[in-house]
């Protein structure tokens, strides 16, 4: 893996209930530094729910802001971190949500931020189809995700793979299928992607 004198980060990709948090979770058992999304404390998540029109612009800002500030305070030297977000997910939701000036003004915002971060290693892309994701929705029982429609599930993914091809010529991108792979309980499966990761962080130059 990578060893120098910066700090190297994982982005984890992927709808909701893609199983993020899930996969950093399995990353971190192999001495790799987990940063976890702290949604409870943005402000704005559950009024987003409610009426993501109405609130988009301030949860966007807000949670990219959180991202960049989590990955400040605990970057490493030498250090591999992965994350259970990613900054292509925050614009993922940004062009779904924002238009005109405010959707311009969260880009200079955004742009501000890869001045200062490195591009990540590597970039999991976790696809999931929206039914999936419903359903773990509805097995993990948060109450303010109740209003969460297919359509919005498959206008997000929508956004997400637009985000991902944009990337893909400058960025090291796997896709797994977080539908059809249950990492969650299968060992040799949590095996071979620990190896697929591995592998992937040894051909970063």
């Amino acid at each position: 893996m990578k060893n120098n004198n910066e700090y190297s980060c994982i982005e984890l990709c992927g709808g909701i209930a893609s199983g993020k948090t899930t996969f950093a979770s399995i990353l971190s058992k192999i001495g790799i530094d987990p940063i976890y999304e702290s949604f409870h404390s943005n402000p704005f998540w559950e009024a987003f729910y409610s009426d993501p029109q109405k609130y988009a612009f301030e949860t966007e800002i807000s949670f990219m802001l959180q991202h960049y500030h989590q990955i400040k305070r605990q970057c490493t030297d030498n250090k591999i971190m992965v994350c259970d977000y990613s900054f292509l997910l925050d614009m993922a939701y940004a062009e779904m949500g924002l238009q005109d000036s405010r959707l311009a003004a969260f880009k200079v915002v955004y742009e501000e931020i890869k001045k200062e971060l490195p591009p990540p290693a590597l970039i999991i892309h976790l696809q999931c189809d929206p039914d999936m994701e419903l359903t773990r929705i509805s097995n993990r029982g948060r109450a303010v995700e109740k209003s969460i429609t297919t359509d919005f599930l498959w206008s997000l993914n929508a956004a997400i793979e637009s985000q991902i091809d944009k990337a893909r010529p400058c960025s090291k991108i796997i896709t797994i299928d977080s539908a059809r792979i249950n990492f969650v309980d299968d060992e040799a499966a949590k095996a071979e992607l620990v190896q697929l990761v591995s592998q992937a962080l040894n051909q970063y130059p």
